[in-house]
């Protein structure tokens, strides 16, 4: 006899809070557009001024279990819903069979087990509206559920399952390979996707940073390899666990020892990062595509994510490329000349080695190096003289401002202080950060500039068609031609 489907309608916290502001946002700008200024007041809504948002970060519990999974816990009765986030730490795979994690994962959710075949257990998610999904990393896998109260210890139940007992059936692999296989051969059609590619190899060489996957390391991989991956990995006590949601503390470390049970304790080792050595030597790339706009990337190594002056970096590059419109290179490469649809820069930092700075832009052909100059010259003006005092404060005041929608949601808290335990970094690192922002002067923000920035030491690639560039690369230094395999 076929279940009688029940329909619950609820309204996410997350979503009920964006509307809240959303609301809000337009009600003080109405209030402000219908209220009459005085006279010595601008009006325009770029120059209204606001409060500074305060946040607080939510009470949490650690966690932890029997089988050796450890984590952390926020308990929120608001609408009957549980999520649980798990983070695996790995290794990377070997250069020859990079690929392997993206596989392995991928089948162990859409292979099944004995008990719960795929086509089953995608069935009954889908009538009860939950998600499930496992989710592969360089360094880590990550598996994610949200569902109903009310069928948590169902979901639980396939969830232990598939950790425990993955099937790897042959057609479950043979359809991943021939999906990655198929995607490796169409990425050169994606020129964005080609110039991020070329440009990680640029700055990292041979680390494993640059390492993708090709033809040969996907087709190497063997259905061993995925038994011994989920083997040497997937054990309870390597395992990092968020739970937020209609639960007591109690009830999911119960439910939870139960749907685990049997799930075997093995040490885990992970494999460190190689060492990278910082330099920045300056070089000039071009990998030819077949149309008429040009997309640049130009930087350098990045920064640790322990790095003491992280805040004072990210602050420095909000200024620089990465606060939207009102960023330096938007602002002079986009509006004020018009050259890009696209500019900015990004200043990535990295837990085990060093992150990147990519400042790029996407262009029409002929004011490819128009641009590229643009964007060396604000790089260049950024570390000698730094921000202003003006785009100082407005960096400042943006940056904590934003920090009040990093925690709107329990599940979003749990996530990142699972990410924080896995990466090593105190737990309260967002609130250090904050305070730190809070605290930096003006003279802090210039001299990070001075120091993070080397426009002595760029390396500068350009993907498109040189014939139609307004200049010969060659005015960038020595040409180091990228050519991109079929």
């Amino acid at each position: 006899m076929p279940r009688e489907r029940t329909t619950v309608h609820y309204e996410p916290k997350e979503h009920t809070m964006r509307r809240t502001l959303f609301l809000f946002g337009a009600a003080l700008i109405a209030a402000a557009l219908i209220a009459p200024a005085p006279a010595d007041c601008a009006t325009h809504p770029g120059k209204l001024k606001f409060p500074r948002m305060s946040v607080e970060m939510p009470a949490y519990e650690e966690v932890s279990f029997s089988n050796g999974m450890t984590g952390f816990f926020l308990e929120d009765h608001e609408i009957p819903i549980v999520d649980i986030h798990m983070l695996i730490p790995t290794s990377r795979a070997p250069k020859d069979k990079t690929g392997l994690a993206d596989m392995a994962v991928w089948v162990m959710r859409n292979g099944g087990t004995e008990a719960w075949p795929a086509d089953r257990i995608n069935e009954e998610l889908e009538f009860i509206a939950a998600q499930l999904e496992f989710r592969p990393g360089a360094r880590e896998a990550t598996v994610h559920l949200n569902c109903l109260k009310k069928d948590l210890d169902l979901c639980l139940g396939i969830l232990g399952d598939l950790l425990r007992a993955p099937a790897f059936p042959e057609e479950a692999i043979e359809l991943r390979r021939g999906t990655m296989l198929e995607d490796i051969r169409r990425e050169n059609d994606e020129p964005r996707g080609v110039a991020f590619r070329e440009f990680r190899k640029v700055l990292y060489g041979d680390h494993p940073m640059a390492w993708r996957a090709t033809e040969e390391t996907v087709s190497s991989i063997t259905r061993d390899d995925l038994v011994a991956f989920h083997d040497a990995y997937f054990r309870p006590n390597n395992v990092l666990i968020g739970i937020s949601g209609d639960v007591t503390k109690d009830e999911i470390v119960k439910a939870l020892d139960k749907a685990l049970a049997g799930w075997e304790q093995r040490p885990v080792a992970i494999q460190p990062e190689p060492e990278l050595a910082l330099r920045f030597t300056p070089s000039v790339h071009y990998a030819e595509k077949d149309m008429n706009q040009a997309i640049i990337l130009i930087g350098h190594l990045g920064l640790n994510t322990r790095d003491e002056n992280r805040p004072a970096v990210d602050l420095m590059n909000t200024v620089l490329g990465g606060g939207s419109f009102s960023s330096r290179i938007m602002q002079r490469v986009r509006s004020d000349e018009g050259l890009a649809y696209h500019a900015g820069s990004y200043y990535m930092d990295d837990p085990w080695t060093y992150g990147s700075f990519t400042a790029t832009s996407q262009t029409k052909s002929d004011a490819a190096g128009r641009a590229a100059s643009l964007i060396i010259d604000l790089i260049r003006e950024m570390q000698e003289s730094g921000p202003t005092a003006e785009e100082f404060e407005a960096a400042k005041q943006a940056y904590l401002n934003n920090q009040a929608f990093e925690y709107e949601s329990e599940a979003r808290v749990v996530q990142e202080l699972v990410r924080l335990k896995w990466q090593g970094m105190p737990l309260d690192t967002p609130q250090r950060d904050i305070e730190t922002i809070e605290n930096l002067t003006l003279d802090d923000v210039r001299k990070a500039a001075r120091d993070y920035l080397h426009p002595e030491g760029l390396a500068i690639l350009f993907v498109g068609d040189e014939s139609q560039f307004e200049v010969p690369l060659s005015t960038f230094g020595e040409v180091q031609r990228i050519e991109l395999t079929q």
